[in-house]
Order: C-alpha cells, then structure tokens, then sequence
C-alpha cells in the first residue's frame, strides 16, 4: 500500500491489548527492542512499549509490503527513529506519539514530519508553563483569553510546538520560545520561526480531530497533497 508523495496517513491505536494479542505483537520485535522491554521493570509500560512497537511494525509493513518482523529502524541523534534502509527512507517517513493507552502514528510519502498528542489537564500550572516555555507573545495571548478557553489554547500551541520539534527531530533540545505558532481559538495554524525563517517557512502545521479531552497536531515538511486521518477507535 505505497504512499504518493506528500500524502499522508494518521492513525490512532490503543496500547493496551489483550495478552494473546500481546504475544503475537511481541514476536514481531527485534532483538534490541525485546532487550528493551525486558529492561522496563514497569509492567504496563513494559507491555504498552510491546505493543507500540508491534503495532508500528504492522502498520509500517503495509505501505512497505514486506513483513513486520523485517522493517529495520534507526535514531537520529536526539532518538528519532526511521527507517534504516535508505530506499524505504527515502519514500516513507514515520513518526509515533503516545499518551497513556492511546498512540497516534503519522506516515507520509517522503516528506518530514512530526506529530503529537496530549490529553487536557486541566490541574497543571498551564500559565505559569506558558511563561516559562512560551514566547511573550504567546504567554499575552493565552493569559488574554477567558479562563474557560486558556486550558484548550494552552494544549493547542503545546501540540503544535512539539510536532515542529518532533519534526525536526530535536525535540525538547531546541528551545521552544525559539519559534512561535497561533493559538487563539478560530485562527488556522502557522508557525513562525524566529530563530531559523527560512526552514520555518518549509513546514507547515496541521490540527488533528481528536475526541474532547485530547488535543493533537501534526507538523509537516512542505504542505500534505492528501491528509487522511483515520477514525478514533
């Protein structure tokens, strides 16, 4: 099931699994991610884990039509995984997110891309984080807005930062005050990259539906020909 360039799939899937179906997603890992698992002394991470990388492995499979059990991955430096052989690299990019049972898998045909999930809560020290992780502008907007709204605008730029650092591969290493992105409730979303304006201006960010109580967002390289978000299950 090949992938066209520049269109991509996000999909969601649960990680918690019957043990039977534990089993089988557990023969599908490598030796290195058995290691892993076996190294996770918590049981419902150890098997979420299990089951993230099963699942993964499945559905990268398909648009490689080849066997999970043979799909071979690498990191990048700050730990993001893609495909170790240059050929499906070069046509397939992946990348994962997670929260608590829920995972969230965005693939693209050969384009760059990141995405996050979060579930809203509401008891965090959302301004004060705001502040600290936020640039100024972004802090005024979010402490400008009704109470009731600043929780969901909070949870919309968290998202969208941490898909463009995803994206970029550099996760929380970059300082995410280093770029800004919109929040206020009807605006659509854009990135503005201060530190780095011309990579910014090759990436694009894209809110996911989610069911209330999560928020999502996927940042990609260049705009998406066909974005395709399968249903929530």
């Amino acid at each position: 099931m090949p992938l066209a360039h520049g269109e991509v799939h996000v999909c969601f899937y649960s990680l918690d699994v019957e043990s039977a179906e534990l089993q089988r997603l557990e023969q599908l890992l490598s030796a290195d991610e058995l290691a892993r698992a076996k190294r996770t002394l918590n049981r419902t991470v150890r098997n979420r884990f299990i089951a993230g990388r099963g699942t993964l492995r499945r559905i990268l499979a398909r648009y490689l039509e080849k066997e999970p059990e043979s799909v071979v991955f690498a990191e990048g430096e700050q730990g993001k995984p893609y495909l170790a052989d240059r050929a499906e690299h070069q046509r397939l990019r992946f990348n994962l997110t997670h929260k608590h049972e829920r995972a969230a898998l965005a693939v693209s045909g050969g384009s760059e891309l990141g995405i996050d999930l979060e579930e809203l809560q509401e008891t965090i020290p959302f301004c004060r984080m705001a502040e600290r992780f936020f640039l100024s502008k972004e802090s005024e907007e979010l402490s400008s807005l009704p109470h009731e709204q600043q929780l969901a605008a909070f949870y919309r730029c968290w998202t969208r930062k941490e898909a463009y650092l995803k994206g970029l591969g550099t996760g929380l290493t970059r300082p995410a005050n280093s770029f800004g992105v919109s929040l206020l409730p009807g605006q659509p979303p854009i990135l503005d990259d201060l530190q780095y304006p011309e990579l910014g201006r090759k990436w694009t960010l894209h809110d996911i539906g989610v069911p209330v109580g999560y928020c999502a967002a996927l940042a990609m390289e260049g705009k998406p020909a066909a974005l395709t978000c399968f249903p929530w299950t």
